[in-house]
């Protein structure tokens, strides 16, 4: 198989080489693995929250944000406050947290399309910039893209450098690049359980790869079976300690479980004064509860400021 693609700016083609039919076989066995493995609750818990600060700190690598490191990443994400003032290095941190969960809410076996305008607000979620691009050269793309009969995964290595190729924001393409790509795959139902750490499987010099894809198509495959391999092969109820989170940080409390368990039934919400109604607790406690919850990715936070509400992810 082969595609070819000229229209516009936007002009690369790609075969289905041995090589990347090979890898994405590997990948196909590694999702049904990942996807069957028996885990407990709290290693599932950690391996997520783990992939998450991974995502961010990678992102932000590759992002050349070279002031960050995996600690200072996870910190934020334990102590997120809204509120508080923080550094622009670090408002990045939380700006792509939100990008994720976003994803995950919105986008994980969707059945709309992608529209220039949602990748514009995905941008904004994730990153500071604006728009400083054609809005019809990103829909020829995205149009192709939803159009074309590809596997996820070359669906979203494509979406990667065409991206990167188009620059389509004035700061922050390399992470709104693999935010879309990421937003393809979990489109496809690839989210392989939320620990993928795609942010990582990136070739760093793109520029080899502008017209023929099919070298960028088998290294990142060979990449990501790689990583998958290593989630795969993981024993059940086994994870490693995450350098700087107490052991306690994974626990819940009998009125954290409670708040699960009710945000259980379909199309349920809770907010900050429900929890204090429910339980009989001060507006810190539920503010507390809810924060960790939200933490550790258990939750889902909606809206800002008094209208904010949470749902179980």
């Amino acid at each position: 198989m082969i595609s070819l693609y000229a229209q516009a700016m936007i002009n690369f083609s790609y075969n289905l080489s041995p090589i990347l039919k090979n890898n994405l076989g590997s990948i196909e066995l590694l999702r049904q693995k990942i996807l069957l493995t028996p885990l407990s609750p709290k290693t599932e818990l950690h391996l997520r929250f783990e992939a998450t600060a991974s995502r961010i700190y990678w992102a932000l690598i590759f992002s050349k944000q070279k002031s960050i490191n995996k600690s200072k990443v996870t910190k934020l994400i334990i102590n997120r406050q809204e509120k508080e003032k923080l550094k622009k290095e670090d408002q990045e941190v939380l700006k792509y947290k939100r990008a994720l969960d976003y994803i995950g809410q919105n986008w994980l076996v969707a059945k709309k399309l992608v529209t220039p305008k949602d990748v514009i607000n995905l941008h904004k979620i994730a990153s500071f910039g604006r728009f400083n691009s054609s809005e019809k050269n990103l829909k020829q793309l995205l149009d192709y893209l939803q159009k074309a009969s590809d596997h996820p995964v070359v669906q979203a290595a494509v979406t990667y450098i065409q991206i990167i190729n188009m620059a389509p924001f004035t700061h922050g393409n390399t992470k709104a690049a693999s935010l879309l790509a990421l937003l393809f795959l979990y489109k496809a139902g690839y989210d392989f359980r939320g620990f993928l750490v795609l942010e990582q499987c990136w070739h760093p010099d793109l520029i080899i790869y502008r017209d023929n894809l099919t070298p960028l198509l088998e290294d990142f495959s060979k990449i990501l079976a790689n990583k998958l391999e290593k989630t795969a092969s993981l024993e059940p109820g086994t994870y490693e300690p995450m350098v700087g989170v107490p052991e306690n940080f994974w626990e819940l409390s009998e009125r954290q479980k409670e708040i699960l368990t009710y945000l259980e039934q379909p199309n349920s919400s809770i907010t900050n004064k429900k929890v204090q109604k429910f339980f009989g607790v001060s507006q810190i406690t539920a503010s507390r509860d809810l924060a960790k919850l939200a933490n550790l990715g258990l939750l889902f936070i909606h809206g800002k400021g008094r209208s904010v509400f949470y749902t179980k992810v």
